[in-house]
């Protein structure tokens, strides 16, 4: 049983340099590759902001509501996000490219899943009801 062990462990390394072998020949078509599925899961990862800020744009300006929705959504909705924000995405606040920044440094680049998603929905929720986001 310990031969077939050794035997698992020296097939597999062979197997790694082999393939790192063949990335490092083929670094450019790699890099190529990985280049255009990042791209390919940006574009969709935009297409899916837009169409749920849409939808929840839609949900809270329905055609023919009234027009004292105009101030009270933008009211209610800073209070949901800031709420949401506090208690569930603390992490989830303020600026996308100093919170980058700061990840990079005092965490050594670690932004959690739950920070992605908080701000994903969270900034999707907030362009919806109508309340201004930074500078921009």
């Amino acid at each position: 049983m310990n031969t077939g062990a050794q035997a698992a462990r020296s097939w597999w390394r062979a197997s790694s340099q082999q393939l790192t072998a063949i990335l490092r020949d083929r670094e450019e078509q790699v890099f190529l590759v990985v280049t255009l599925v990042i791209g390919a899961l940006v574009g969709l990862a935009v297409v899916a902001f837009i169409l749920l800020t849409e939808r929840f744009g839609n949900q809270l300006y329905p055609a023919g509501g009234m027009g004292l929705r105009r101030l009270l959504v933008p009211v209610a909705g800073s209070l949901g996000m800031g709420y949401l924000l506090y208690r569930y995405f603390p992490d989830a606040r303020g600026s996308g490219v100093p919170q980058t920044k700061a990840a990079l440094y005092a965490r050594e680049g670690n932004i959690s899943l739950a920070t992605v998603i908080g701000k994903f929905f969270c900034t999707s929720a907030t362009l919806a009801s109508g309340i201004p986001l930074g500078r921009e």
